[in-house]
């Protein structure tokens, strides 16, 4: 008689067998977008670092030349070897205006998550042209 009525005071218990499938289920599409949308800011970022080195390789070499196609074809082969897998199709500009050397590199950072535009990352470097200057002293 005694474990009768403690059987008809205690709570029945809920059965969780299954419950972590059904929540890694539930959350494993959520937790997948967020690493793939933080690779892809990741090789965005990386994109954009390549473009700035090459900007900033390829306006010393015309800034120090004072040749805009010098700068230019360093500057596509510095995004070529240092942008490889994260600067797709660099693309050059080199301006010269008065005194002051103007680089643009641009290009696109790979794509992996196909909901997302494609990502366009520039730079753009400039400055003085170097001039050797005597010393009058």
């Amino acid at each position: 008689m005694i474990t009768a009525h403690r059987r008809r005071g205690r709570r029945p218990r809920r059965d969780d067998t299954g419950a972590s499938a059904i929540e890694l289920v539930l959350y494993m599409p959520l937790l997948m977008i967020a690493i793939l949308l933080a690779v892809q800011f990741c090789l965005t970022y990386l994109g954009v670092q390549a473009a700035s080195a090459a900007a900033r390789e390829g306006n010393r070499v015309a800034r120090v030349t004072g040749s805009a196609a010098d700068g230019a074809a360093k500057a596509r082969e510095y995004a070529r070897d240092l942008g490889r897998g994260v600067l797709e199709s660099p693309q050059v500009t080199i301006q010269q205006d008065g005194d002051v050397m103007r680089t643009r590199v641009s290009g696109n950072a790979p794509r992996i998550v196909p909901f997302l535009p494609v990502t366009n990352v520039e730079e753009t470097v400039e400055g003085p042209i170097e001039q050797f200057m005597e010393d009058t002293g």
